[in-house]
């Protein structure tokens, strides 16, 4: 038989098989080794890579006022209560010892005094005390100030660190306990899933195991390019870390899963081992590389949009696209070599080895024999589901959308409840200012008189002012948004007008406005990325016009059923009662996210199931048929592995953290639609229906490259010699 180059790539790494575990072996220790340091080069906070308002303000802060605290971090203890004030011993007792407990940490120092200063303050109802401190560069010191300053709480007072580094700490533990949580989910489920898929446990162990190795991998290929990047002094976001947890286990599996169903049809049919592995490696190993390659190719649009968050997903995302295909393609046939016929081993009882199903043969006959009824229904119900998408609106989830024991939802109660400000904070930095000092302190207090905001004080450096402003409406509220757009552009304009002086505008609400600016104007560029980038390559693997059109077309309107059930679930509140925080808007993170993300998986599914119908249909010349086999053959596959992936993404749509929370239930939507409506309904309605147009080329495009998609008999093939199985021992 003439085979393929991912054929003779998985007969070569087969023939010697205990060589290639012995590469790989290698191979994970160095990435292990590798995959350890990746915690010193990504970064846990959102940077933009392009310059902006809020920027240059956040830039003048850190270079003019880093030497007033020594160039530390700047903390706050907050100390309240419900029923006791300032005055009462219960209550000044906690403030004394956290004061006391502070003091004691080393490397904490310039402990204020309450009420001594603007940074120490009383709350007006007596009943709330901020003590402002300052603390080494170093995360250990932090966290034992934090520490220290719980010990001292009581029933009746409460004591909490809050400030831009411990909320920051605080939330890297509540992520590590999120990814943990999600990942061990994902792994019972995918294990019991691939248990009733495969029906015998080495077969459903094996996708698992080729997922981890592909996770390990996939973490060692993003620590090296996040340190080259690093090096050049391009942050890189820790939701490198994130998606490599998120889409490891789930690509890992998808690939594998197709290889191992592949190569038991195979020995079903009476091939030797050998033959089984190479056929093996030349169907479904072509599709797994044609699938990566098309997530790699996809996700590389994230690029455009210049913001580290983005630059993280994407470097995450291609990591493991590139490990996962590479463990199918370089690891797994040896390990089917190795196993032979003991894949099947341990098999459930009442499961037969190479059965077709017959449940989704009769889906695919029904959808053939009413392929325009089956598009109508399918388009109807993704419409539905896209409804809600039309009030759409964009905002950072806030304070409150945290769980009620994290520190940034229990120090927004207080500062909200008592001081009558929020967490959220905006600075004002005035530059060549000397000569316009009155006008500064008219700013200021038309700042203060603004109701937007809550108090605003002066703070000169040089010929610069900072003037540092308490909002009165929480960062990603309509009320926040408007009031910093006043700020900028009409408040500010006129109290600095016929003056050099020039003012920047930051803080949380600033920095959101201009990120989604930044969002807003690579978006486009990013979806015609991925929009044309999986048209050409659609086209030139089917030799297709129709394919690609009719791919890109049912993979946006799945998309956009994705939005409106996102929507539907957190802004209009209907996932509230299942748990899913009510936010006010969507996070400006997932139009470009989702669209990519869920994109490059449908593209995959997609591949997956044409590569099975192309198949067939170079053999028969029957388009019916051949949508009813790879239906047939790949139902079952493509169902187990959206489950699979939606079992992982749902662990991680469960989250307390809001947009971990978005990020997977977006993405297991996306999925659950596509594997279902899409994949059962729309793909195969659609292809019956076009029928041998969906094949149509025109002659001015037929210098395109021809790729042979390989179509094996039935019958035992003879075409390399009958090897005996290696021993396991």
């Amino acid at each position: 038989m003439k085979v393929g180059i991912t054929g003779r790539i998985a007969r070569a790494v087969a023939k010697r098989p205990w060589l290639t575990l012995g590469i790989w072996a290698a191979i994970i220790a160095v990435a292990l080794g590798f995959a350890g340091t990746i915690g010193q080069y990504v970064t846990p906070e959102q940077r933009n890579l392009i310059t902006t308002e809020a920027n240059r303000a956040e830039a003048a802060n850190e270079r003019l006022r880093a030497e007033a605290h020594g160039d530390r971090y700047a903390e706050t203890v907050i100390v309240s209560s419900a029923l006791l004030q300032v005055g009462d011993s219960a209550f000044d007792d906690v403030v004394t010892r956290a004061k006391e407990a502070l003091a004691a940490v080393e490397g904490v120092g310039d402990i204020g005094t309450p009420g001594a200063d603007a940074s120490s303050p009383i709350a007006p109802n007596g009943r709330a005390v901020i003590i402002s401190f300052t603390t080494d560069r170093d995360d250990a010191v932090v966290r034992a100030a934090m520490v220290a300053v719980d010990a001292v709480a009581t029933p009746q007072v409460d004591a909490l660190v809050y400030g831009d580094q411990s909320a920051q700490l605080a939330f890297l533990d509540l992520a590590a306990s999120e990814l943990g949580r999600g990942e061990t989910i994902g792994i019972i489920a995918a294990f019991v899933i691939l248990l009733l898929v495969f029906g015998a446990v080495v077969a459903a162990g094996l996708p698992l195991v080729v997922a981890i190795v592909s996770i390990i991998a996939a973490t060692a290929l993003g620590a090296i390019v996040a340190r080259i990047l690093t090096g050049a002094d391009v942050p890189v976001s820790d939701s490198l870390t994130i998606f490599i947890a998120m889409l490891g286990l789930a690509l890992g599996v998808d690939y594998s899963l197709l290889a191992v169903q592949r190569f038991r049809e195979e020995l079903h049919r009476g091939r030797s081992v050998m033959d089984a592995v190479t056929i093996t490696g030349d169907s479904a190993g072509r599709a797994v590389a044609l699938s990566g390659a098309t997530v790699v190719i996809a996700l590389g649009g994230l690029l455009f949009v210049p913001l580290n968050t983005f630059l993280g997903i994407g470097i995450g995302v291609m990591a493991v696209a590139v490990a996962s295909v590479s463990s199918a393609l370089f690891l797994l046939p040896a390990v089917l070599r190795l196993l032979g016929h003991r894949v099947n081993t341990w098999r459930l009882p009442r499961t037969k080895q190479g059965d077709e199903s017959r449940a989704w043969r009769r889906v695919a006959t029904a959808v053939a024999n009413r392929p325009r009824a089956a598009l109508l229904m399918g388009v109807a119900g993704l419409l539905l589901l896209a409804a809600p998408a039309l009030s759409l609106r964009f905002a950072q989830p806030s304070a409150e959308a945290w769980p009620a024991d994290f520190v940034s939802h229990r120090a927004a109660d207080i500062l909200t409840g008592d001081f009558g400000w929020t967490e959220s904070t905006t600075l004002v930095v005035v530059s060549h200012a000397t000569e316009a000092a009155d006008n500064v302190q008219q700013l200021a207090h038309a700042i203060a008189a603004d109701p937007g905001y809550a108090t605003a004080t002066v703070d000169w450096r040089g010929d610069t002012a900072f003037i540092d402003v308490r909002d009165a409406f929480a960062s990603g509220t309509a009320e926040a948004k408007a009031a910093t757009e006043r700020l900028r552009h009409v408040v500010v304009p006129a109290a600095l007008a016929g003056t050099t002086a020039q003012a920047a505008v930051g803080g949380a609400q600033a920095y959101a406005i201009d990120e989604t600016r930044l969002m807003a104007g690579g978006t486009p560029w990013a979806v015609a990325f991925i929009l044309c980038v999986s048209f050409v390559f659609l086209m030139v693997t089917f030799r297709s016009l129709v394919i690609p059109l009719k791919a890109i077309a049912l993979n946006l309107l799945g998309t956009l059923a994705t939005f409106g059930v996102l929507v539907a679930v957190y802004q209009w509140g209907w996932g509230e009662s299942l748990g899913f925080p009510h936010l006010v808007g969507i996070s400006p993170y997932m139009p470009v996210m989702i669209f990519a993300l869920v994109f490059g998986l449908s593209m995959d599914y997609h591949v997956f199931l044409l590569t099975r119908i192309k198949e067939h249909y170079d053999a028969t010349g029957d388009n019916r048929a051949a949508v009813i086999e790879g239906v047939t053959r790949t139902g079952p596959l493509i169902t187990g592995a959206a489950l699979i992936m939606i079992a992982v993404f749902g662990g991680f749509a469960v989250a307390s953290i809001p947009e971990l929370s978005q990020w997977g239930l977006g993405l297991a939507i996306g999925v659950l639609v596509d594997a279902t409506i899409i994949r059962c309904l729309l793909v195969p309605a659609a292809m019956v229906w076009l029928a041998g147009a969906n094949w149509y080329l025109p002659r001015w495009l037929q210098w395109l490259p021809r790729h042979r998609v390989s179509a094996y008999p039935d019958a035992p093939s003879k075409t390399t010699e009958e090897q005996p199985e290696p021993a396991l021992v």
